[in-house]
């Protein structure tokens, strides 16, 4: 996603479509794994309901990221375009024979906000590994963990 704002958005092939196939296989990647983890996590009576609240947890999550994100877009956008008349709104179809130097400020708009998505998705994947890295036990961690005994 960090690359997303340094490449050529504008080129599908060679801009977007690479990298969005790469997060893809990152997903495919973390998905099947995190399932299992949830899954074998509970017993064997219990996994209707662990598999309902992954889902659920999934779901609502996913739900509030597109809100959020979309909310940053649009905001990102408004402040690139300031008071601009005849510029449309952030996801609006631009009108026949907009003029170029209208169209240019929409392009831009469009991309910086974007870009801000971009950024913060990136930023927030690797706060969430960090997380993992150093919550998660069984890793290796920079500190090492006292023990109940050798606290006392």
């Amino acid at each position: 996603l960090a690359l997303l704002t340094h490449f050529g958005i504008h080129n599908f092939w060679t801009g977007t479509f690479p990298l969005m196939a790469l997060m893809g296989l990152g997903m495919a990647e973390v998905v099947s794994p995190l399932s299992t983890a949830v899954m074998t996590s509970v017993e064997d009576k219990d996994t209707g309901a662990a598999s309902g609240i992954n889902n659920a947890v999934s779901r609502v999550g996913g739900l509030i990221a597109v809100a959020a994100m979309g909310s940053l877009a649009a905001w990102v956008y408004a402040r690139m375009t300031g008071s601009a008349t005849g510029i449309p709104g952030f996801g609006e179809p631009p009108a026949s024979g907009l003029a170029a130097n209208l169209d240019a400020a929409r392009v831009a708009a469009s991309d910086s906000a974007f870009t801000a998505v971009a950024v913060v998705t990136a930023l927030l994947c690797v706060l969430a590994s960090l997380t993992a890295w150093f919550t998660v036990p069984g890793q290796a961690s920079l500190w090492p963990r006292q023990s109940d005994d050798q606290r006392d």
